[in-house]
């Protein structure tokens, strides 16, 4: 389950870190009794996990999303296909789509293709390239210390260990995509025996330049918050995503940007459909 990365990619890249980890090996160490020289490889593990499923092909979701934001209020049942995305809007502001706008989007669904979403992958793939990049650089690029008290969030059963997390004084970015991550700093719940990322809160510290600001700027004081959790087969993926940042776009005006994710109904597929079969799948949904 894949974020957007459009202009937002300066707040949402490090969300990279916020997509779906596999793997869910339980692993000794409690909350209470991890000590702080053993934070690094819980670090590495998290990242592992994430950077091993950034891709997942052998496996898909099904799932209904509710965006909200300054431009869009809408509800989408979105199924993970082998050949990319496939979603159907099911309601906008509340209410059900009207009977025309309903006839649309089955004629838009019957016309999508595979071709059609493997150029939309290709472009995504060029995007999730910064991810990646800012991903592999967390352990390094971050110093984490233990919050005091371990304060659990009552949401998730098991234990968690919670960190802090600031910029490492003594990293140097090796890319410019890396460079984003000397302005953020905030708080991560990882799963004690799993070792998953649970929850993350981001907060910009300073501001953030893409393109030396000529591309988009992400002001300081903007926030992001992430939370995930498991869906089968030892898999994880977003629940709900809180997006609040002031922007600037292409050397234009400031505005500010608040936008929520939150997925329901997730529905852990072993095996992705193909095009046609999610097609068919989504033209049965019943809003």
């Amino acid at each position: 389950m894949k974020l957007p990365l459009t202009f937002l990619f300066a707040a949402g890249a490090l969300a990279a870190f916020l997509l779906p980890a596999a793997h869910a090996v339980p692993h000794a160490a409690a909350a209470e009794a991890i000590t702080q020289e053993e934070v690094p490889a819980l670090i590495a593990d998290a990242v592992k996990y994430q950077l091993e499923d950034f891709h997942h092909t052998t496996w898909a979701l099904r799932y209904r999303v509710h965006r909200i934001d300054t431009r869009d209020d809408s509800v989408r049942e979105l199924i993970e296909s082998a050949d990319g995305n496939v979603a159907r809007t099911l309601m906008r502001h509340g209410h059900p789509l009207t009977s025309e706008e309903a006839a649309d989007e089955e004629k838009r669904l019957r016309s999508v293709s595979a071709a059609e979403l493997l150029r939309r992958r290709r472009n995504s793939d060029s995007s999730d390239k910064y991810g990646i990049e800012l991903i592999s650089a967390l352990p390094t690029a971050m110093e984490y210390t233990l919050v005091s008290g371990q304060p659990q969030l009552p949401q998730f059963t098991r234990p968690q260990v919670v960190l802090n997390y600031t910029p490492n004084p003594k990293y140097h970015p090796q890319t410019t995509a890396q460079q984003l991550l000397l302005g953020i700093a905030g708080r991560m719940w990882i799963d004690a025996e799993t070792h998953h990322l649970l929850r993350i809160e981001v907060n910009v510290t300073k501001n953030l330049n893409l393109m030396f600001g000529i591309l988009a700027r992400v002001y300081q004081g903007g926030t992001l918050t992430y939370e995930q959790q498991p869906v089968g087969g030892g898999h994880y993926a977003y629940r709900a995503i809180d997006i609040d940042v002031k922007l600037r776009e292409l050397m234009v005006k400031v505005v500010p940007y608040h936008q929520t994710l939150t997925a329901t109904d997730i529905t852990y597929l072993p095996k992705a459909p193909s095009v046609s079969e999610a097609v068919n799948m989504l033209l049965n949904t019943k809003p």
